[in-house]
């Protein structure tokens, strides 16, 4: 036996790429050494190093372990070197190697990871701006949200009042409060998870208030018709909140325990009614506190329950309330309850640090500080990841930030689909292997909202451009093209090579109202700010106030026809003049490193302020124009759209020997209706982008000639399965 180890065992090593090395009597060390995965460290913090050695405690010698630097350009200091288990601190910023040795007698294993050692990001995070009242100019962006306003959300809330649906409905709240009022009632209809259905529907209706119909007689009605929704929807929710603020309609229809059973996402539906109280808050312009009350006497029933020993510990099986903790302590801040605020930061940062000992699939199986790799489901995933970002933010704590940054570099560079999507199913819903990216994705779309919702919070920690790149392309691509184009169906799944037509309903509806919520928060995606700059992160046609820049309200107003042209025109409305900074986003498009892109976007095309040619400062991606403003001011930019092949790196399979287009934010698809999807474009075929208006709603589409001499013709992915047929993503190119 011993020598068929020692036959077998460099075999084994050599497969797994590790070394092998013989002991003087000619048997391998029998240690296979792996250092752990790459990562990142935000300074002054520490990394967590966990090496794993699987070794033949029979043979002769004993074994002994040793970190070092093996390069780097400052020192590290190791708490305790000969430990598999360590942490390790950096002197300086840069690229770092550690090198993992197990020794046994004269022979060695070993393994490296790679770290890269990162200053701190600015000492004071941005203002997320909370969806105001607002216009939407953009011909393209009018259009989705109108059939959102018009056909979508109107589905969504037949679908929950009709009391055969046994996929959650208004049903369940009124008989949870029939048991509350001491009366009789029927049985639950729904799942364990079916109550925040309803919530994101509701979000979505108020959402859509906030969006000027402008005259138009269909989203008028449309946005009449949500106004009596809620006013029979809110009284309904409010019985069945019980006398201790808690609130889910199994529970309490069933008389069961709380905090017990992880499958209901008892945390994930009270985050969502949170955020639906809060956009109805805001809605209501802070007059109509029901609903926001509601949620703080629900936020304060989970303080009193759950935290610290005396209290329970307990983590949901489905993140979401963590985030929601943390807005709702924003959202308070500066009111009557603002000294709430930290016990509800308290209680996120509780829940997330309850996490360990568990399972991959819900980012349980080691405490969040230390989880360096996305693996699991990728829904929850990226909401856990969202929450951390926000404890990072609010408490600078380094071990956050950096456990957050080295899940963000996972993610975007080994995990991160072209179209912003993630998730490749791999495992159940989830991530797989690094690089495993086939185009027969899972890419559920609530993993794409979650995506943004990560994405955003970056950028307010770290004032850089390339998180809104990010946001921007799954937001185009991902959760957009999630609906069809009139908002009649949607998709769960949003593969990169597909046949299957969107479907009106699921029966896990959770996207559903997810979907609609995320495009409607317009707004916030659109802008950050701090109190002496505002951060244009899209460009989007639209008109909105923002209520304090540089000490006084400023109407902003968008002009453009933006992503299919280039050129926009932002006009500033201080109410009286006023100094602050305006910085542009200034698109990369390369932000992962999975994707190479040809020809690379050159920054800005012009940019002129009040007619006059400007050279900014470009800083962190956005260029810098920073004045006092006066009312009617005008800047004026042009953005390169020249259509780009991007190639895939070599280490993803699915993508060998293909080649995509993309122009601007919009990844694009070929289609079977109009083509031999199979055929070859050869590298150095000639690519042209010409105007259809009375295609697919009006899209602007590339035009070409594949290798056999036939006419290619390609269309956003967003607008992809509309017409039949397969549609991909990544061509033949050889």
């Amino acid at each position: 036996m011993k020598h068929l180890f020692a036959t077998l065992l460099p075999f084994v090593l050599a497969a797994a790429g590790l070394p092998a090395h013989a002991d003087p009597d000619g048997i391998p060390i029998a240690a296979a050494v792996d250092a752990g995965c790459e990562r990142t460290v935000v300074l002054p913090g520490a990394t967590y190093l966990t090496g794993q050695l699987t070794a033949d405690e029979r043979l002769p010698h004993p074994l002994t372990l040793l970190w070092s630097k093996q390069s780097g350009p400052g020192d590290v200091t190791f708490s305790n070197p000969a430990a598999a288990a360590t942490e390790a601190r950096f002197s300086t910023t840069g690229e770092y190697i550690l090198r993992l040795t197990a020794t046994r007698g004269n022979a060695q294993a070993s393994a490296t990871v790679a770290v890269t050692a990162v200053a701190q990001p600015p000492a004071t995070h941005l203002d997320p701006l909370w969806t105001p009242p607002y216009q939407i100019t953009s011909p393209f962006w009018h259009k989705r949200t109108k059939n959102l306003i018009v056909n979508w959300i109107p589905h969504c809330v037949r679908k929950l009042c009709d009391p055969q649906n046994r996929e959650g409905s208004i049903g369940d709240f009124v008989q949870a409060g029939q048991i509350l009022a001491g009366k009789p009632a029927a049985a639950h209809e729904g799942n364990e998870f079916c109550d925040w259905f309803l919530y994101n529907v509701a979000e979505s209706m108020c959402l859509a208030q906030m969006i000027d119909p402008q005259g138009d007689p269909q989203i008028i009605a449309a946005q009449a018709a949500m106004r009596q929704t809620l006013d029979d929807w809110i009284p309904k929710i409010l019985s069945a909140q019980e006398p201790d603020g808690y609130l889910l309609t199994r529970a309490t229809i069933k008389h069961l325990p709380h905090w017990r059973d992880v499958r209901a996402h008892e945390g994930y539906q009270a985050g969502y009614f949170m955020e639906f109280a809060m956009a109805h808050h805001l809605m209501s312009g802070g007059r109509d506190r029901r609903l926001l009350d509601a949620a703080i006497r629900m936020a304060d029933c989970w303080v009193r329950n759950l935290g610290p020993a005396p209290k329970q510990a307990w983590h949901d099986g489905h993140q979401g309330i963590e985030i929601a903790l943390v807005q709702l302590a924003r959202h308070l801040e500066g009111g009557p309850e603002a000294n709430k605020s930290k016990d509800y930061l308290a209680l996120a940062r509780f829940l997330l640090d309850s996490r360990g000992n568990g399972d991959e699939y819900d980012q349980t199986h080691l405490p969040v500080t230390r989880q360096y790799t996305a693996v699991g489901h990728a829904v929850r995933a990226v909401y856990g990841y969202a929450g951390m970002a926000d404890i990072a933010m609010e408490t600078g704590d380094a071990a956050y930030r950096s456990a957050v940054q080295s899940l963000w570099g996972n993610l975007i560079n080994r995990k991160y689909y072209i179209t912003g999507s993630i998730g490749s199913g791999d495992t159940n819903e989830g991530f797989g292997r690094d690089y495993a990216l086939s185009n027969n994705a899972y890419a559920e779309s609530c993993s794409g909202c979650g995506e943004i919702f990560f994405q955003h919070r970056l950028q307010m920690t770290w004032h850089d451009a390339r998180y809104a790149d990010l946001l921007e392309q799954t937001l185009y691509n991902a959760v957009l093209g999630s609906v069809d184009l009139e908002a009649n169906n949607f998709t769960y799944t949003n593969p990169l090579d597909s046949s299957e037509p969107r479907y009106p309903w699921h029966n896990c509806p959770c996207c559903v109202g997810n979907i609609s919520r995320t495009l409607l928060r317009l707004p916030t995606w659109i802008y950050t700010r701090s109190p002496d700059a505002l951060y244009v992160n899209l460009y989007i046609g639209s008109r909105l106030t923002i209520d304090k820049l540089g000490g006084t309200p400023v109407e902003v107003t968008q002009t453009t026809d933006y992503p299919w042209h280039g050129k926009v025109t932002l006009t500033l409305n201080p109410a009286t003049p006023a100094t602050f900074a305006l910085k542009l986003r200034v698109p990369q498009r390369h932000t992962s490193s999975l994707y190479t892109h040809t020809p690379e976007v050159p920054g800005l095309t012009s940019l002129t302020v009040n007619g006059q040619p400007v050279t900014p400062l470009i800083d962190h991606g956005y260029a810098l124009v920073s004045r006092e403003w006066h009312a009617g001011d005008r800047v004026e930019l042009d953005l390169p759209l020249p259509v780009q092949r991007v190639k895939a790196s070599d280490m993803i399979a699915a993508t060998s020997g293909r080649v995509a287009l993309r122009r601007g934010p919009l990844v694009y698809n070929i289609e079977s209706v109009d083509q031999d999807v199979e055929a070859v474009l050869a590298p150095d075929a000639p690519l042209t982008t010409h105007w259809q208006p009375n295609m697919l709603d009006g899209v602007m589409v590339i035009k070409g000639t594949f290798q056999d001499g036939k006419p290619l013709l390609a269309i956003p992915n967003y607008a992809r399965l509309n017409r039949g047929g397969r549609s991909l993503v990544w061509i033949k190119d050889r």
